[in-house]
């Protein structure tokens, strides 16, 4: 049994339009990504994060009242053990106040969790804000 294998190229003198297409896609993608990770390098230097809270909902669960918020990072740099203090006043006063700890929150993100007070915040000022944080 004899075999016969044919030794010529098979390449076409001229590459093909799609494989030109293809290099310019991925030239431009390529190039994009550096320029935006020179941007974030150069520009974006936050040294602190920017925390702020919001209240999402409130509802009665069982012996108390559970008020999910929302902890939201406007700075590139991650906050880790975020404290977050909720706080319910009626006229200047500070009726309740509780807190817990976030295990982190990173840049340009936000993390949700839920605080449960005794007594019902209708009616009354209820705050909730990051009050401290560690660098991760």
């Amino acid at each position: 049994m004899t075999k016969i294998f044919n030794d010529k190229n098979v390449e076409a003198d001229e590459p093909h339009w799609i494989e030109w297409a293809t290099g310019v896609v991925s030239a431009v993608i390529v190039l994009g990504v550096i320029a935006w990770i020179g941007k974030d390098a150069l520009v974006d230097r936050d040294s602190s994060p920017n925390l702020v809270g919001v209240v999402l909902q409130t509802e009665k669960r069982g012996d108390g009242f559970q008020v999910l918020f929302e902890i939201r990072n406007d700075s590139s740099a991650t906050a880790s053990q975020v404290t977050v203090q909720g706080e319910i006043r009626e006229q200047g006063a500070v009726l309740e106040n509780v807190e817990t700890v976030l295990d982190y929150v990173p840049g340009h993100s936000k993390a949700k969790g839920g605080l449960i007070f005794q007594q019902d915040p209708a009616g009354k000022t209820l705050t909730v804000r990051a009050s401290s944080f560690d660098e991760p």
